[in-house]
């Protein structure tokens, strides 16, 4: 089966396979640096013969001189991390790993939240990358949301992008499926993805790959989308890609397509100048945390998964510091109702080749209301 556990292979004498370019649409991101406190850890998804197998053999076998632990996990709905391949012994979780020669790991733990993680790294020592690999079902909210929240590992490691790989021959059905409680298991995966691989194809026909980025940029404009075959995507595409450190300046315009869920979509909210960031962190918090758009009645049916900024702000203050700038560019990241603002370097300045802008990715997202709510946040916060 292609979602089978990767084969460990012995690697020694073996020439390293040559991993072709993948085709990109949009322009990429460059490898983040790694630092010596900090692992970047990507979440991979996707359904069951999306090819991820195909990629984490490559990632496990070949010679690219990166220390890299992929850990094959099973996410469940409710219970945390499930992997299958974990033992107990006197009632304590067993994580059992493989070295492999090329300096990789891969790894089976079993533990609720990500202490097991934590476990790892104080065992093996440090790695360049982690890669969480997930099941075809799990929710990557729910995965991106346990490596947030989990203080303990905050100093170690962040997370640093969620990429989901989809299957040319099938996505198209898999995301037209119909379910009762909203947005399928698909449209999840590729709403909360900060890169989607279209894996395979070879086995779709150029009108149907066009359809494919079509349905991916009407639910999320804001991802890169890489084509490939064979699952052979270069490490560089999917380990440190800097995903929750800085925000795409590229997104996508929308256009209806009639296979899926219209109510599922991508609403970008442009920033003019320096914001007061005082009203602009009322207006997230407003946004995120009462389920409404600010200034309006909850309705109950809109549904936030991402939100992604680049702003100019003035008055910030990061959560859990005494430090205050009066000034500062800064970068807010958040997943359901979790979100943090940390401040970037400014190499872009207000043009309007790279604009400040607000994206969010969700469902029922009333994109009149939140313009009309974003432009009054505007008019009373803007610095001029």
């Amino acid at each position: 089966m292609d979602e089978d556990i990767p084969e460990l292979v012995d690697v020694a004498g073996v020439a390293p396979e040559v991993v072709e370019p993948t085709e990109s649409v949009g322009e990429t991101t460059n490898v983040a640096e790694t630092s010596d406190k900090i692992v970047p850890a990507t979440i991979l998804t996707g359904y069951l013969g999306a090819g991820k197998t195909t990629l984490l053999n490559y990632i496990l076998t070949a010679n690219h001189g990166k220390r890299i632990a992929v850990i094959m996990n099973e996410f469940g709905d409710s219970q945390g991390i499930d992997q299958s391949l974990t033992s107990s012994h006197n009632g304590a979780t067993v994580e059992e790993w493989l070295d492999l020669k090329n300096g990789c790991m891969c790894c089976t733990i079993k533990d609720k939240g990500l202490k097991a993680i934590e476990s790892l790294m104080a065992q093996k020592g440090k790695f360049d990358y982690i890669l969480l690999e997930t099941t075809g079902l799990a929710d990557p909210g729910q995965v991106a949301s346990m490596l947030w929240t989990n203080e303990e590992l905050g100093s170690e490691i962040r997370l640093d992008g969620v990429v989901t790989m989809v299957d040319a021959k099938h996505i198209i059905r898999q995301m037209g499926e119909h379910r009762e409680d909203g947005m399928n298991d698909a449209q999840r995966q590729v709403a909360f993805a900060d890169r989607v691989v279209v894996n395979k194809t070879d086995l779709a026909t150029r009108e149907q790959v066009l359809e494919i980025d079509e349905m991916i940029s009407k639910i999320n404009g804001a991802a890169q989308i890489l084509h490939t075959q064979y699952g052979r995507v270069a490490i560089e595409d999917v380990l440190g890609i800097g995903a929750y450190a800085n925000v795409d300046p590229e997104i996508r315009q929308k256009s209806y397509v009639h296979t899926i869920d219209t109510s599922i979509g991508t609403v970008m909210l442009s920033a003019p100048g320096r914001l007061r960031w005082s009203l602009v962190d009322e207006w997230i918090q407003e946004l995120l945390w009462d389920g409404r758009v600010p200034g309006n009645e909850p309705n109950g049916e809109m549904q936030v998964m991402r939100l992604k900024a680049r702003l100019a702000v003035a008055g910030f203050v990061p959560v859990g510091s005494d430090q205050h700038y009066e000034r500062a560019t800064i970068v807010v990241q958040g997943v359901c109702e979790m979100y943090d603002a940390f401040v970037v370097p400014d190499t872009t300045g207000l043009t309007a080749d790279v604009p400040y802008k607000l994206v969010l990715i969700g469902r029922n997202l009333p994109e009149q209301l939140l313009q009309k709510s974003w432009a009054l946040l505007i008019e009373h916060s803007l610095i001029k």
